[in-house]
Order: C-alpha cells, then sequence, then structure tokens
C-alpha cells in the first residue's frame, strides 16, 4: 500500500496546483502576511488565496445513496485522474490502467463520482500529469462508506483499549525505532499477564499502518467486549531491515556520504537483520517492558504483503518462538511461493518441528488477490510435506479490505487451546 505524503507532491504539476491563481472562497479571509497552515512564515498573497481556496475543498463527498464524489484543485493541470482501490479490480500492480479520468469544470476543479459502493473503507488517490499525489485535505487517503449499522471496525460503546508508542533502541539495527502496541481494556488498572500478537506492516509502509489504515485497535475492543477473542496484547513493528523510525533519526539513505552495503539482503534472508531484532530484541524488550506471558504458546506472529512472507519465513524457522502464524497475502510482486522456498527449502523438507510445535498455521488472502494462486501453491506444498494448515480466501484484492477482515475472523482463533 502506497500513501505519497503532502512533502513528496511537490513536483512542478503539483506546484501549478498550489500556485495557481484563484479568488478564496466566500467568506474565508487570508489577511495580508498571516502565516498558512501554520509554517509561521508569510508567502505571497497569490500562494495564500489558493491555500485557503484548496483546504477548503470538500472531498470525498459521501452522498445518501453511497455515491463518492472526489474533487481536486487543479487549475493547471492537464490530465488529473483518481486511483487507489476504490477504483475496482483494475487498482492492483499488474494491471495497465490503474486509474480513473476526472473532470475538469470551469472553475478548475477536477471531479469524478462513483457508485454506489457496498459498505467499507477505500483507499484512493490522485495522480495530477501524471505525478502521484495525496489528497491535501485528507492525509490518510481514506473515505469510509458507512452501511445501516457500525461495521466491527467502527467505535462501539464498549470499552477500550490503548495504543501506545514505545522508543526502544535496537542493537541489531543499530538505531532507534518504535513499536505500537496495543494493550487491551483493563491492562492499565490489572495485573493479568497477556498472549501477544506480533503484527507485521506492508512493503512502503510502517509500524503504524494497522492501527491508522486497518483499525486493529478498534478490531479487537469490539471482538473482546463480545468475548469472541481473548484480551491480548499486540505489537507493531517497523518490519525494514535498516534504518530508523520515521522522526527520530535520519534515514541513512539520505545522508551524503551514504553507501549502499555490498551484497544483498532480503526481509526474508535467514538470519537477516530484522529477524535478529525481533528475536533478540523486541520480543525480550516486550516481555520486559509489558505484562507479557514469556513462551511460545503465547506468541503469535501475522502480518500483510511484506509482513506475511515474513510471518511464513520468520515464523515457520522459529516455530519453536510463535506455535500461531497467520499470514495474510503473503508475498511480493508474484513470488509468493518462491520467495519462502529460495530461502527456508530445509524447513519445508524436514518439518518435524511445526508439525510438533504449531497450534495454528492459517492462510488469508484475497480471492482477486494476484498472490492468491502464489499462497495456494506455498499452501499446498507446505501440506504435502505433512503440515496442517487452512487456507481462507477472502473476497477482494491486495487491500486492507481483505486484511482487516482477516484479523477480525483470525484473532478469535488464537491462544483458545492454550490452558
Amino acid at each position: 500500500m502506497k500513501h505519497v505524503r503532502l512533502t513528496q507532491m511537490l513536483a512542478p504539476a503539483l506546484a501549478a496546483l498550489l500556485l495557481a491563481p484563484a479568488s478564496a472562497p466566500a467568506g474565508a479571509q487570508v489577511p495580508a502576511g498571516a502565516p498558512l497552515g501554520g509554517l509561521g512564515q508569510p508567502g505571497p498573497q497569490i500562494l495564500r488565496a489558493d491555500y485557503a481556496r484548496t483546504r477548503a475543498v470538500i472531498s470525498p463527498i459521501i452522498h445518501p445513496d453511497r455515491r463518492v464524489t472526489f474533487r481536486l484543485n487543479a487549475p493547471e493541470a492537464i490530465d488529473v485522474r483518481l486511483t487507489g482501490h476504490i477504483i475496482g479490480p483494475n487498482a492492483h500492480w499488474l494491471s495497465k490502467d490503474r486509474s480513473l479520468p476526472m473532470t475538469k469544470g470551469a472553475d478548475g476543479f477536477w471531479s469524478i463520482t462513483l457508485g454506489p459502493l457496498a459498505p467499507d473503507i477505500y483507499d484512493y488517490g490522485y495522480t495530477v500529469d501524471g505525478v502521484a499525489a495525496s489528497d491535501p485535505g485528507n492525509r490518510l487517503n481514506l473515505v469510509e462508506v458507512p452501511g445501516d449499522t457500525p461495521a466491527y471496525y467502527d467505535v462501539h460503546p464498549v470499552p477500550h483499549g490503548d495504543v501506545h508508542m514505545i522508543v526502544y533502541q535496537s542493537k541489531a539495527i543499530g538505531s532507534a525505532r518504535t513499536l505500537r502496541v496495543y494493550t487491551p481494556p483493563g491492562y492499565e488498572t490489572g495485573k493479568q499477564l497477556y498472549p501477544v500478537l506480533y503484527l507485521m506492516h506492508g512493503g512502503n509502509c510502517c509500524e503504524y499502518s494497522w492501527m491508522e489504515q486497518a483499525r486493529a485497535n478498534l478490531i479487537l475492543d469490539n471482538l473482546i467486549a463480545e468475548h469472541k477473542a481473548l484480551p491480548m496484547i499486540v505489537v507493531m513493528a517497523l518490519g525494514a531491515r535498516s534504518g530508523p523510525s520515521e522522526a527520530l533519526e535520519p534515514v541513512p539513505s539520505q545522508m551524503d556520504d551514504f553507501k549502499p552495503p555490498a551484497g544483498r539482503q532480503t526481509n526474508y534472508d535467514p538470519g537477516n537483520l530484522f529477524e535478529r531484532d525481533l528475536l533478540t530484541g523486541i520480543i525480550p524488550f516486550v516481555e520486559q517492558r509489558f505484562r507479557a506471558l514469556p513462551d511460545a504458546d503465547h506468541r503469535a506472529l501475522s502480518g500483510l504483503s511484506q509482513g506475511g512472507i515474513q510471518t511464513v519465513t520468520i515464523g515457520l524457522r522459529h516455530s519453536d518462538v510463535f506455535h500461531w502464524l497467520v499470514p495474510m497475502s503473503a508475498g511480493a510482486e508474484n513470488q509468493g511461493d518462491d520467495q519462502f522456498v529460495e530461502v527456508s527449502r530445509d524447513v519445508v523438507e524436514h518439518p518435524e518441528a511445526l508439525k510438533k510445535n504449531l497450534k495454528l498455521l492459517h492462510f488469508v488472502v484475497g480471492d482477486q488477490d494476484v498472490l492468491h494462486e502464489a499462497d495456494k501453491r506455498l499452501a499446498a506444498l507446505l501440506t504435502a510435506h505433512g503440515v496442517k494448515l487452512t487456507f481462507q480466501p477472502v473476497p477482494g484484492m491486495h487491500e486492507y479490505k481483505v486484511w482487516r477482515q482477516g484479523l477480525h475472523d483470525t484473532a478469535p482463533l488464537l491462544f483458545r487451546s492454550v490452558k
């Protein structure tokens, strides 16, 4: 999942979007010399007026019949398109046409209306003259089309857990990083020890994506309140193998004297830096910092996309550490099974530890995902070697719609058979 930040949007085409001459909308007050959006420095009047106009755009607009209208102020642009899973099956990365054209109005606003859409949360974005762009007024670039009743991922009137941002020093990586840690309702005032789910994000994203894009905390709150899932701690770490978390330190590749390390190490090779960090750094840190049950019966590993293949590779290589594995849409591009077999053939061909240790191996993948067949092949290969597993296709593509559903369906399975 790729979400381009506003600071990445200042290519010429998008600069035209912000600098184009326009009058402020009726009622907008932009006094001369006023700072812009907290930037603290006055700018040209032409920029101030258009900044007010850009921020005043209401988009998306959700209509009563569940149609959704998207609008973008880009009066100087020649071609503006809507992207993201909101557009349907063509959104996946192997599609030749991953966008829908928007229509320019006389006022310089581009728009498109889709639907009616099924109730769900959809991601979207724009391209402006070929440049990928976020919605200036909607940081997450998500729109929720509501149903007649609250969904399983919505806020319900139930007790809520907390999400902590914890800074730790990774010795394996050599930098400071953050963890997002969900603690269930009642954690702060109790003394109970809890099982732990280590939940991994996908490629090109970050440790907070399960919270912001998938609402994992709300899903767990609701399941726990309904007594469908056991109370658990959920730990979300940065799954990249090098570098710090955002806003902690400069990324090494940003430094002028940066030299890429010799050779190539993927996130999946045995002993890679993240694997070492997880096993020798994160798990001991969590079990010292939180009231976590410190044994494999009470540890689960799951993740989506890149995190899914990390679940397969790390989890099956270390079934003595994690007895519960839930890979979702495992893989990168269309190599889901090949990636694993290439680096972990010994585990597949000698599955005695897996048969002994694993209490759950459950695959989740979208039935329209380009990784669906690759994940089926991987599951079939493991099954042929005597490893017990379950395989769940979920309606959808390579998208959070599938992974939210996957978390909702599998969290109730975790830790149930442990005394």
